[in-house]
Protein backbone atom coordinates (compact mmCIF):
# COMPACT_ATOMS: atom_id res chain seq x y z
CA UNK A 1 0.00 0.00 0.00
CA UNK A 2 2.53 2.17 1.05
CA UNK A 3 4.06 1.46 -2.29
CA UNK A 4 2.27 2.17 -4.66
CA UNK A 5 1.51 5.53 -2.57
CA UNK A 6 5.28 6.19 -3.46
CA UNK A 7 5.00 5.50 -7.20
CA UNK A 8 1.96 7.40 -7.55
CA UNK A 9 4.02 10.51 -6.15
CA UNK A 10 6.77 9.92 -7.81
CA UNK A 11 4.86 9.61 -11.05
CA UNK A 12 3.30 13.40 -9.88
CA UNK A 13 6.50 14.80 -9.66
CA UNK A 14 7.69 13.81 -12.93
CA UNK A 15 4.53 15.10 -14.48
CA UNK A 16 4.75 18.28 -12.63
CA UNK A 17 8.38 18.91 -13.75
CA UNK A 18 7.65 18.30 -17.53
CA UNK A 19 5.17 20.73 -16.93
CA UNK A 20 7.68 23.20 -15.84
CA UNK A 21 10.09 22.05 -18.09
CA UNK A 22 7.91 22.92 -21.10
CA UNK A 23 6.07 26.37 -19.36
CA UNK A 24 9.51 27.58 -18.42
CA UNK A 25 10.66 28.84 -22.21
CA UNK A 26 6.82 29.89 -23.19
CA UNK A 27 7.22 32.24 -19.66
CA UNK A 28 10.62 33.67 -20.47
CA UNK A 29 9.52 34.39 -23.99
CA UNK A 30 6.65 35.94 -23.04
CA UNK A 31 8.14 38.29 -20.57
CA UNK A 32 11.01 39.13 -23.42
CA UNK A 33 7.99 39.70 -25.64
CA UNK A 34 6.31 42.29 -23.34
CA UNK A 35 9.96 44.03 -22.16
CA UNK A 36 10.78 44.61 -26.63
CA UNK A 37 6.99 45.76 -26.66
CA UNK A 38 7.99 48.26 -23.45
CA UNK A 39 11.26 49.21 -24.86
CA UNK A 40 9.92 50.04 -28.62
CA UNK A 41 7.01 52.21 -27.18
CA UNK A 42 9.94 53.87 -24.86
CA UNK A 43 11.86 54.38 -28.21
CA UNK A 44 8.66 55.57 -30.20
CA UNK A 45 7.57 57.95 -27.88
CA UNK A 46 10.90 59.39 -27.30
CA UNK A 47 11.16 59.29 -31.17
CA UNK A 48 7.94 61.49 -31.27
CA UNK A 49 9.05 63.70 -28.99
CA UNK A 50 12.25 64.21 -30.52
CA UNK A 51 9.95 64.86 -33.69
CA UNK A 52 7.75 67.53 -32.26
CA UNK A 53 10.85 69.26 -31.47
CA UNK A 54 12.47 69.04 -34.85
CA UNK A 55 8.93 70.30 -36.48
CA UNK A 56 8.54 73.41 -34.15
CA UNK A 57 8.51 76.56 -36.28
CA UNK A 58 9.43 79.70 -35.06
CA UNK A 59 8.14 82.98 -35.65
CA UNK A 60 9.32 86.55 -36.16
CA UNK A 61 6.30 88.41 -35.39
CA UNK A 62 5.88 89.61 -31.74
CA UNK A 63 2.08 90.83 -30.98
CA UNK A 64 1.42 94.63 -30.24
CA UNK A 65 5.00 95.27 -32.22
CA UNK A 66 5.34 98.48 -33.82
CA UNK A 67 8.50 99.50 -35.70
CA UNK A 68 9.98 102.80 -34.94
CA UNK A 69 12.89 104.31 -37.40
CA UNK A 70 16.09 105.77 -35.47
CA UNK A 71 15.65 109.60 -36.30
CA UNK A 72 12.14 108.74 -35.09
CA UNK A 73 13.79 106.83 -31.97
CA UNK A 74 15.90 109.88 -31.10
CA UNK A 75 13.22 112.51 -31.58
CA UNK A 76 11.16 110.44 -28.90
CA UNK A 77 14.02 110.11 -26.55
CA UNK A 78 14.87 114.22 -26.32
CA UNK A 79 11.20 114.57 -25.91
CA UNK A 80 9.77 112.18 -22.98
CA UNK A 81 13.09 110.84 -21.74
CA UNK A 82 12.05 111.47 -17.65
CA UNK A 83 15.65 111.68 -16.87
CA UNK A 84 16.52 114.08 -19.37
CA UNK A 85 13.24 116.18 -18.31
CA UNK A 86 14.70 116.78 -14.73
CA UNK A 87 17.46 117.85 -16.24
CA UNK A 88 15.77 120.44 -17.91
CA UNK A 89 14.55 121.86 -14.55
CA UNK A 90 18.17 123.33 -13.95
CA UNK A 91 17.86 125.74 -16.45
CA UNK A 92 14.54 126.81 -15.40
CA UNK A 93 16.13 127.11 -11.98
CA UNK A 94 19.11 129.09 -13.03
CA UNK A 95 16.74 131.53 -14.98
CA UNK A 96 14.95 132.32 -12.37
CA UNK A 97 18.19 133.03 -10.19
CA UNK A 98 19.50 135.55 -12.54
CA UNK A 99 16.01 137.40 -11.37
CA UNK A 100 16.85 136.88 -7.86
CA UNK A 101 19.98 138.76 -8.17
CA UNK A 102 18.11 141.75 -9.90
CA UNK A 103 16.50 142.35 -7.25
CA UNK A 104 16.60 145.64 -4.66
CA UNK A 105 16.58 145.78 -0.85
CA UNK A 106 12.89 146.90 -0.31
CA UNK A 107 12.32 150.37 1.50
CA UNK A 108 11.42 150.45 4.98
CA UNK A 109 8.53 151.69 6.67
CA UNK A 110 7.79 152.71 10.46
CA UNK A 111 5.37 154.35 12.19
CA UNK A 112 5.26 155.00 16.01
CA UNK A 113 3.30 156.43 18.74
CA UNK A 114 4.30 157.91 22.27
CA UNK A 115 2.09 158.32 25.80
CA UNK A 116 3.41 159.82 28.40
CA UNK A 117 2.19 156.35 31.17
CA UNK A 118 3.36 158.21 34.32
CA UNK A 119 1.56 157.92 37.55
CA UNK A 120 0.74 161.77 38.23
CA UNK A 121 -2.24 163.70 37.55
CA UNK A 122 -4.01 164.70 34.11
CA UNK A 123 -2.57 167.93 33.72
CA UNK A 124 1.31 166.95 34.56
CA UNK A 125 1.62 164.59 31.89
CA UNK A 126 2.91 165.12 29.02
CA UNK A 127 1.09 165.17 25.12
CA UNK A 128 1.02 162.04 23.21
CA UNK A 129 3.68 161.96 20.13
CA UNK A 130 3.15 160.17 16.60
CA UNK A 131 5.79 159.74 14.19
CA UNK A 132 6.25 157.79 10.82
CA UNK A 133 9.59 157.41 9.11
CA UNK A 134 11.23 155.55 5.80
CA UNK A 135 14.37 154.19 5.12
CA UNK A 136 16.26 152.70 2.38
CA UNK A 137 19.38 150.57 1.91
CA UNK A 138 21.70 151.70 -1.00
CA UNK A 139 24.08 149.05 -2.43
CA UNK A 140 27.48 150.34 -3.18
CA UNK A 141 30.28 148.85 -4.75
CA UNK A 142 28.52 147.19 -7.75
CA UNK A 143 26.96 144.42 -6.01
CA UNK A 144 23.64 144.31 -8.03
CA UNK A 145 25.64 144.05 -11.19
CA UNK A 146 27.96 141.73 -10.05
CA UNK A 147 25.42 139.32 -8.98
CA UNK A 148 23.70 139.54 -12.21
CA UNK A 149 26.62 138.10 -13.82
CA UNK A 150 27.29 135.55 -11.89
CA UNK A 151 23.54 134.62 -12.30
CA UNK A 152 23.97 134.62 -15.64
CA UNK A 153 26.88 132.91 -16.27
CA UNK A 154 25.73 129.95 -13.90
CA UNK A 155 22.85 129.78 -15.79
CA UNK A 156 24.71 129.43 -19.38
CA UNK A 157 26.65 126.51 -17.05
CA UNK A 158 23.16 124.75 -16.43
CA UNK A 159 22.52 125.21 -19.84
CA UNK A 160 25.60 123.50 -21.30
CA UNK A 161 25.17 120.85 -18.72
CA UNK A 162 21.87 120.09 -19.68
CA UNK A 163 23.46 119.92 -23.48
CA UNK A 164 25.96 117.34 -22.16
CA UNK A 165 23.00 115.41 -20.15
CA UNK A 166 21.28 115.27 -23.74
CA UNK A 167 24.89 114.47 -25.26
CA UNK A 168 25.50 111.21 -23.43
CA UNK A 169 21.87 110.57 -23.44
CA UNK A 170 21.72 110.78 -27.25
CA UNK A 171 24.82 108.55 -27.31
CA UNK A 172 23.33 105.43 -24.68
CA UNK A 173 20.05 105.65 -26.69
CA UNK A 174 21.83 105.37 -30.01
CA UNK A 175 23.66 102.06 -28.66
CA UNK A 176 20.81 100.57 -27.28
CA UNK A 177 18.71 100.95 -30.69
CA UNK A 178 22.01 99.27 -32.37
CA UNK A 179 22.05 96.62 -29.61
CA UNK A 180 18.21 96.01 -30.36
CA UNK A 181 18.65 95.84 -34.50
CA UNK A 182 21.95 93.28 -33.87
CA UNK A 183 19.90 91.45 -31.47
CA UNK A 184 16.96 91.18 -34.10
CA UNK A 185 20.08 89.98 -36.74
CA UNK A 186 21.03 87.28 -34.27
CA UNK A 187 17.49 85.96 -33.35
CA UNK A 188 17.11 85.76 -37.48
CA UNK A 189 20.15 84.10 -38.18
CA UNK A 190 19.59 81.39 -35.48
CA UNK A 191 16.48 81.21 -37.07
CA UNK A 192 18.02 80.56 -40.39
CA UNK A 193 20.41 77.91 -38.52
CA UNK A 194 17.65 75.90 -36.85
CA UNK A 195 15.50 75.79 -40.25
CA UNK A 196 18.41 73.99 -41.79
CA UNK A 197 19.70 71.93 -39.45
CA UNK A 198 15.60 70.87 -39.22
CA UNK A 199 15.39 70.09 -42.82
CA UNK A 200 18.32 68.34 -42.35
CA UNK A 201 16.56 65.82 -40.04
CA UNK A 202 14.06 65.38 -42.24
CA UNK A 203 16.11 64.41 -44.99
CA UNK A 204 17.69 62.07 -42.63
CA UNK A 205 14.20 60.43 -41.87
CA UNK A 206 13.73 60.08 -45.52
CA UNK A 207 16.53 58.20 -45.70
CA UNK A 208 16.97 56.17 -43.11
CA UNK A 209 13.33 55.15 -44.20
CA UNK A 210 15.04 54.35 -47.57
CA UNK A 211 17.51 51.78 -46.20
CA UNK A 212 20.57 54.40 -47.03
CA UNK A 213 21.22 55.66 -43.88
CA UNK A 214 22.02 54.53 -39.96
CA UNK A 215 19.88 55.98 -37.39
CA UNK A 216 22.54 57.59 -35.44
CA UNK A 217 22.91 59.81 -37.79
CA UNK A 218 19.25 61.03 -37.57
CA UNK A 219 19.33 60.94 -34.00
CA UNK A 220 22.54 63.25 -34.31
CA UNK A 221 20.81 65.63 -36.70
CA UNK A 222 17.82 65.91 -34.23
CA UNK A 223 19.89 66.21 -31.50
CA UNK A 224 21.54 69.37 -33.26
CA UNK A 225 18.58 70.57 -34.77
CA UNK A 226 17.05 70.49 -30.89
CA UNK A 227 20.00 72.80 -29.84
CA UNK A 228 19.79 74.93 -32.72
CA UNK A 229 15.99 75.49 -31.07
CA UNK A 230 17.32 76.51 -27.80
CA UNK A 231 19.52 79.44 -29.54
CA UNK A 232 16.04 80.39 -31.33
CA UNK A 233 14.38 80.99 -27.98
CA UNK A 234 17.18 82.46 -26.36
CA UNK A 235 17.78 84.65 -28.67
CA UNK A 236 14.39 85.93 -28.52
CA UNK A 237 14.54 86.64 -25.22
CA UNK A 238 17.73 88.24 -26.05
CA UNK A 239 15.98 91.04 -28.24
CA UNK A 240 12.92 91.11 -26.46
CA UNK A 241 15.08 92.93 -23.35
CA UNK A 242 16.73 95.35 -26.25
CA UNK A 243 13.39 96.03 -27.49
CA UNK A 244 12.12 96.84 -23.58
CA UNK A 245 15.35 99.30 -23.68
CA UNK A 246 13.83 101.12 -26.19
CA UNK A 247 10.48 101.58 -24.50
CA UNK A 248 12.33 102.42 -21.06
CA UNK A 249 14.68 105.22 -23.07
CA UNK A 250 11.48 106.76 -24.25
CA UNK A 251 9.45 106.30 -20.89
CA UNK A 252 6.88 104.50 -22.04
CA UNK A 253 4.91 103.16 -19.65
CA UNK A 254 2.77 101.32 -21.25
CA UNK A 255 3.70 97.24 -21.62
CA UNK A 256 1.31 96.54 -24.29
CA UNK A 257 3.59 98.04 -26.90
CA UNK A 258 6.48 96.61 -28.18
CA UNK A 259 8.85 99.19 -30.09
CA UNK A 260 11.04 97.39 -32.97
CA UNK A 261 13.98 99.28 -34.80
CA UNK A 262 13.66 99.24 -37.91
CA UNK A 263 16.57 100.06 -40.84
CA UNK A 264 20.01 98.59 -41.09
CA UNK A 265 23.56 99.18 -39.85
CA UNK A 266 24.94 98.38 -43.32
CA UNK A 267 23.86 101.98 -44.31
CA UNK A 268 27.56 102.52 -42.32
CA UNK A 269 28.61 101.53 -45.13
CA UNK A 270 27.43 103.28 -48.39
CA UNK A 271 29.19 106.67 -47.04
CA UNK A 272 32.38 106.04 -44.50
CA UNK A 273 33.12 108.23 -42.20
CA UNK A 274 36.59 109.95 -42.55
CA UNK A 275 38.28 111.62 -39.72
CA UNK A 276 41.12 113.87 -38.69
CA UNK A 277 42.24 113.40 -35.13
CA UNK A 278 43.63 116.87 -35.25
CA UNK A 279 40.49 118.55 -36.36
CA UNK A 280 38.47 116.10 -33.83
CA UNK A 281 40.26 116.94 -30.67
CA UNK A 282 40.14 120.97 -31.64
CA UNK A 283 36.26 120.13 -32.05
CA UNK A 284 35.84 118.88 -28.58
CA UNK A 285 37.75 121.57 -26.70
CA UNK A 286 35.93 124.24 -28.63
CA UNK A 287 32.07 123.00 -28.98
CA UNK A 288 31.73 119.65 -26.62
CA UNK A 289 29.05 120.94 -23.95
CA UNK A 290 30.61 119.72 -20.36
CA UNK A 291 34.27 121.99 -21.78
CA UNK A 292 31.76 124.29 -22.86
CA UNK A 293 30.28 124.05 -19.15
CA UNK A 294 33.60 124.44 -17.35
CA UNK A 295 34.12 127.27 -19.43
CA UNK A 296 31.25 129.17 -18.28
CA UNK A 297 32.33 128.52 -14.61
CA UNK A 298 35.61 129.96 -14.73
CA UNK A 299 33.76 132.97 -16.22
CA UNK A 300 31.34 132.66 -13.18
CA UNK A 301 34.39 132.21 -10.47
CA UNK A 302 35.77 135.29 -11.82
CA UNK A 303 32.64 136.95 -11.33
CA UNK A 304 33.03 135.91 -7.97
CA UNK A 305 35.79 137.34 -7.43
CA UNK A 306 34.59 140.82 -8.10
CA UNK A 307 31.17 140.22 -6.19
CA UNK A 308 33.54 139.30 -2.85
CA UNK A 309 35.06 142.51 -3.26
CA UNK A 310 31.87 144.72 -3.79
CA UNK A 311 30.39 142.59 -1.39
CA UNK A 312 33.10 144.02 1.35
CA UNK A 313 31.95 147.66 0.70
CA UNK A 314 29.47 149.43 3.25
CA UNK A 315 25.88 149.86 2.27
CA UNK A 316 24.37 153.12 2.91
CA UNK A 317 21.10 153.19 4.27
CA UNK A 318 19.07 156.94 3.96
CA UNK A 319 16.33 157.65 6.20
CA UNK A 320 13.67 160.09 6.35
CA UNK A 321 11.07 161.11 9.50
CA UNK A 322 8.10 163.02 10.55
CA UNK A 323 6.92 163.77 14.60
CA UNK A 324 3.97 165.36 15.70
CA UNK A 325 3.51 166.36 19.35
CA UNK A 326 0.09 166.63 20.70
CA UNK A 327 -0.76 169.11 22.99
CA UNK A 328 -1.75 168.60 26.49
CA UNK A 329 -2.85 169.71 29.90
CA UNK A 330 1.05 169.92 31.51
CA UNK A 331 1.42 173.60 31.50
CA UNK A 332 5.41 173.50 31.35
CA UNK A 333 5.07 170.90 28.95
CA UNK A 334 7.31 171.94 26.08
CA UNK A 335 5.84 173.23 22.51
CA UNK A 336 2.63 171.50 22.34
CA UNK A 337 1.46 170.96 19.08
CA UNK A 338 5.26 170.84 17.78
CA UNK A 339 5.86 169.42 14.19
CA UNK A 340 9.38 167.99 13.54
CA UNK A 341 11.01 166.06 10.18
CA UNK A 342 14.27 164.70 9.94
CA UNK A 343 16.73 162.84 7.54
CA UNK A 344 19.14 160.32 8.61
CA UNK A 345 22.34 158.86 6.86
CA UNK A 346 23.52 155.79 8.53
CA UNK A 347 26.52 153.27 7.20
CA UNK A 348 28.16 150.02 8.69
CA UNK A 349 32.24 150.55 9.87
CA UNK A 350 33.78 147.50 7.72
CA UNK A 351 36.20 146.74 10.54
CA UNK A 352 36.43 143.44 10.30
CA UNK A 353 36.92 143.75 6.58
CA UNK A 354 40.27 145.34 7.03
CA UNK A 355 41.32 142.04 9.10
CA UNK A 356 39.61 139.66 7.76
CA UNK A 357 40.05 139.07 3.57
CA UNK A 358 38.34 135.06 3.75
CA UNK A 359 35.43 136.03 1.80
CA UNK A 360 37.52 137.43 -0.97
CA UNK A 361 40.27 134.08 -0.49
CA UNK A 362 37.42 131.67 -0.87
CA UNK A 363 36.04 133.52 -4.12
CA UNK A 364 39.76 133.73 -5.45
CA UNK A 365 40.21 129.71 -4.84
CA UNK A 366 36.99 129.36 -6.38
CA UNK A 367 38.40 131.07 -9.54
CA UNK A 368 41.71 128.92 -9.06
CA UNK A 369 39.49 125.70 -8.71
CA UNK A 370 37.49 126.41 -12.19
CA UNK A 371 40.27 126.86 -13.82
CA UNK A 372 41.87 123.46 -13.17
CA UNK A 373 38.46 122.04 -13.73
CA UNK A 374 38.64 123.49 -17.10
CA UNK A 375 41.94 121.83 -17.90
CA UNK A 376 40.62 118.82 -16.69
CA UNK A 377 37.73 119.25 -18.99
CA UNK A 378 39.62 120.13 -21.95
CA UNK A 379 42.55 116.91 -21.34
CA UNK A 380 39.39 114.46 -20.34
CA UNK A 381 37.95 115.86 -24.24
CA UNK A 382 41.06 115.02 -25.79
CA UNK A 383 41.81 111.59 -23.72
CA UNK A 384 38.57 110.85 -25.11
CA UNK A 385 38.71 111.26 -28.58
CA UNK A 386 42.02 109.54 -28.86
CA UNK A 387 40.63 106.25 -27.15
CA UNK A 388 37.59 107.04 -29.58
CA UNK A 389 39.76 107.26 -32.45
CA UNK A 390 42.24 104.40 -31.89
CA UNK A 391 38.70 102.21 -31.28
CA UNK A 392 37.08 103.22 -34.42
CA UNK A 393 40.12 102.47 -36.71
CA UNK A 394 40.05 98.84 -34.59
CA UNK A 395 36.49 98.35 -35.29
CA UNK A 396 36.44 99.23 -38.99
CA UNK A 397 39.49 97.21 -39.45
CA UNK A 398 38.15 94.14 -37.94
CA UNK A 399 35.03 94.35 -39.83
CA UNK A 400 36.31 95.41 -43.24
CA UNK A 401 37.60 91.15 -42.97
CA UNK A 402 33.94 90.53 -43.27
CA UNK A 403 33.01 93.30 -45.64
CA UNK A 404 34.63 90.60 -48.62
CA UNK A 405 33.02 87.28 -49.96
CA UNK A 406 33.29 85.64 -46.82
CA UNK A 407 29.51 85.38 -46.06
CA UNK A 408 28.75 84.09 -49.79
CA UNK A 409 31.59 81.48 -49.91
CA UNK A 410 30.80 79.88 -46.30
CA UNK A 411 26.65 79.61 -47.79
CA UNK A 412 28.52 78.11 -50.88
CA UNK A 413 30.42 75.29 -48.95
CA UNK A 414 27.11 74.70 -46.88
CA UNK A 415 24.96 74.39 -50.19
CA UNK A 416 28.08 72.10 -51.81
CA UNK A 417 28.18 69.59 -48.59
CA UNK A 418 24.40 69.51 -48.19
CA UNK A 419 24.32 68.62 -51.64
CA UNK A 420 26.89 66.36 -51.70
CA UNK A 421 25.53 64.52 -48.85
CA UNK A 422 22.54 64.02 -50.40
CA UNK A 423 23.94 62.14 -52.96
CA UNK A 424 26.23 60.01 -50.07
CA UNK A 425 29.61 61.67 -51.03
CA UNK A 426 30.06 63.66 -48.31
CA UNK A 427 29.37 62.45 -44.51
CA UNK A 428 26.99 64.06 -41.84
CA UNK A 429 29.52 66.03 -39.68
CA UNK A 430 30.93 67.89 -42.67
CA UNK A 431 27.61 69.19 -43.40
CA UNK A 432 27.08 70.40 -39.05
CA UNK A 433 30.79 71.62 -39.47
CA UNK A 434 29.69 73.70 -42.72
CA UNK A 435 26.57 74.67 -41.11
CA UNK A 436 28.03 75.72 -37.74
CA UNK A 437 30.71 77.53 -39.88
CA UNK A 438 28.05 79.46 -41.47
CA UNK A 439 25.84 80.45 -38.43
CA UNK A 440 29.89 81.68 -36.76
CA UNK A 441 30.42 83.69 -39.75
CA UNK A 442 27.10 85.23 -39.60
CA UNK A 443 27.13 85.62 -35.95
CA UNK A 444 30.66 86.98 -36.05
CA UNK A 445 29.44 89.68 -39.03
CA UNK A 446 26.73 90.82 -36.80
CA UNK A 447 29.01 91.20 -33.86
CA UNK A 448 31.93 93.40 -35.75
CA UNK A 449 28.78 95.33 -37.56
CA UNK A 450 27.46 96.29 -33.94
CA UNK A 451 31.46 97.14 -32.33
CA UNK A 452 31.73 99.67 -35.73
CA UNK A 453 28.48 101.48 -35.15
CA UNK A 454 29.22 101.70 -31.52
CA UNK A 455 32.76 102.95 -31.94
CA UNK A 456 31.53 105.31 -34.38
CA UNK A 457 29.04 106.42 -31.88
CA UNK A 458 31.19 106.89 -29.30
CA UNK A 459 33.63 108.66 -31.23
CA UNK A 460 31.21 111.49 -32.20
CA UNK A 461 30.04 111.77 -28.63
CA UNK A 462 33.42 112.38 -27.62
CA UNK A 463 34.38 114.90 -30.37
CA UNK A 464 31.26 116.85 -29.35
CA UNK A 465 29.11 115.86 -33.29
CA UNK A 466 26.58 114.13 -34.53
CA UNK A 467 25.48 112.56 -37.99
CA UNK A 468 25.01 109.53 -37.28
CA UNK A 469 21.97 107.46 -39.14
CA UNK A 470 20.94 103.86 -39.67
Amino acid sequence: MKTNIVIEDAKLFVQIAALVLIASPLCAQTFQTKSEQTAKTDSVSRANVLDSLVHWRSTDSIPNSRYISFNEFLATVAADNLDYAVQKYNISIAQAQVIVAQLYPDPSLSVGFTTDVTPVPADQKFGNVWSVGASETILLGGKIGDRQDVAEKNMTAAQAQTEDFFRNLRATAAQAYIAALVADSDYKENERSYVNLAGLAHINEERVSAGDLGKTDLIQSRVDAIQARGAVLQADATRRQAFIQLSHLMSRRSVDTVYRPMGSLTILLVSPHIFILDSLIARAKATRPDVIAARRAVESARFGVDLAHAERWPDLTVGAGYTYSGASNNTVSPFPGEQAADVSLSIPLPISDLVNHGSIDVAQFTYEQAQKSLEVAELSAENDVRQGYSQYLLSKEQFEQFSGDMIADAEKVRAARLYSYKAGSASLLDVLTAENTLASVYLAYYGTLSGYANALVTLEQAAGMWDVEF
